[in-house]
């Protein structure tokens, strides 16, 4: 059995002297905190979290209370492969000195929390632990291991699933907790005492969902792989370098938006925040060293003025380890920014899916995918033929086209969102 903790207070009443006002018997309530009351009480947590721009997020090293899901990190995550988060646990009693406890075992395992997308109309589907940690490095495929910052003593490998530490001199111990590095892989910590007659759910951890948004072109140079600009608007002379950078940062605003208000833990990084150029191959590897689970390319077409339609692309199958994963994510974009377009423009057009070999920022081996560990899905997509003079009316002309640019990259940004709780 396994008891949520709290702290237990007894309540006693006790009769007093007749009131002075009333001639009634007053009753007073005495809150009482007997000896030898068990608390398990998480203090610390490490390492800190950074965010986005790397500056350290104020309050992430305190613990909340369940059911709040803390962040967990993910270290050089192409070699490690595994996210992970330390946690300082104080073992106390009331009424009793710090060391009460101490040489006492801790046992500590988990449950899973993320719950699959089920059938709408559906019973709710059984909570599951999303990858495997059989891809991580040698020493991190145990779900419990010594922790590297925080202080612990006793740790013992009971099994892969299992592990136990001991309550130090000052009634504290700690462990590091391992999960595969997927979006919204979550877990509840639990810990028994020696000595207790069930555990004590104690924290909930969450691996955050990462995406990165690359605005296309910039600059004024071309690099391998990218060129500075491609297509012109046909009558603003909006370049399509100027279209992507908008697109990008509207994209993160609408994310960050959906994370403050869903309550989701999700980072979002950009390849370029600014007019400058990258090579196809440095806007991969932005999305390899963050451990990203999407990569998202934003660009523009042109063609003869004519063609117009939205197209999204990806890697073809010979050359694709996880073909069936990116197809399902440039599916989501694709349709979302065609349905977005079609609201302000009965002449949109949904030119589909396709696959494209010259890509060097869908390469898997610059996204670091492998055929047995590839958990990053990348697409480019391609909104618009922003020659074709309706299109550059619509983006960039008529009354109302900022609208219709934020509407587009909200519908994006639902799409990403969707694409990590659904796309594994």
């Amino acid at each position: 059995m396994v008891i949520t903790a709290a702290r237990i207070l007894y309540r006693t009443i006790a009769s007093s002297s007749t009131s002075p006002v009333s001639n009634k018997v007053r009753k007073e309530v005495r809150i009482d905190r007997p000896r030898d009351v068990l608390h398990l009480d998480p203090v610390a947590l490490a390492p800190q979290i950074l965010d986005e721009d790397e500056r350290p997020v104020e309050g992430s090293t305190e613990p909340h209370a369940i059911p709040y899901k803390h962040p967990m990190v993910k270290v050089a995550p192409q070699t490690n492969r595994i996210a992970h988060r330390e946690l300082k646990l104080r073992v106390w009693s009331e009424g009793r000195p710090d060391n009460h406890h101490q040489g006492k075992t801790v046992t500590w395992s988990m449950a899973p929390l993320f719950v699959p997308p089920g059938e709408e109309g559906q019973p709710a589907l059984d909570p599951v632990f999303r990858g495997s940690w059989v891809h991580a490095v040698a020493e991190q495929r145990d779900r419990f291991t010594a922790p590297d910052e925080l202080s612990a003593v006793g740790f013992t490998r009971l099994s892969q699933e299992y592990a136990t530490t001991s309550v130090d001199e000052t009634g504290h111990t700690a462990i590091r907790v391992n999960l595969a590095p997927v979006a919204f892989n979550a877990a509840r910590i639990s810990v028994q005492l020696e000595g207790s007659a069930a555990a004590v759910d104690v924290i909930d951890l969450e691996v955050p969902g990462i995406i990165v948004i690359d605005p296309g072109h910039g600059g004024t140079q071309n690099k391998p792989g990218s060129s500075a600009n491609n297509a012109t608007s046909h009558t603003s002379g909006v370049l399509e370098k100027q279209l992507t950078l908008d697109f990008g940062l509207r994209t993160k605003s609408a994310l960050r938006a959906l994370r403050t208000n869903e309550n989701r833990n999700v980072r979002i990084h950009l390849t370029r925040p600014d007019d400058e150029n990258k090579a196809g191959i440095a806007r991969a590897k932005v999305s390899r060293e963050a451990g990203a689970d999407i990569l998202l390319s934003i660009h523009f077409n042109g063609a003869n003025g004519i063609a117009r339609g939205t197209e999204t692309l990806i890697r073809p199958r010979n050359d694709n380890v996880n073909f069936t994963e990116d197809t399902a994510l440039a599916e989501r974009i694709n349709d979302a920014t065609y349905g977005a377009i079609l609201a302000h423009d009965a002449g949109a057009r949904n030119r589909g899916v396709k696959s494209e070999r010259q890509l060097a920022v869908l390469s898997d081996s610059e996204l670091g995918n492998t055929v047995n560990y590839h958990l990053l899905r990348a697409a480019l997509l391609e909104v618009e033929f922003i020659d074709h003079q309706a299109v550059d009316e619509l983006l960039s002309i008529n009354s109302g086209y900022e609208q219709v640019r934020q509407d587009i990259c909200d519908a994006i940004a639902v799409a990403l969102l969707e694409d990590l709780r659904c796309n594994q």
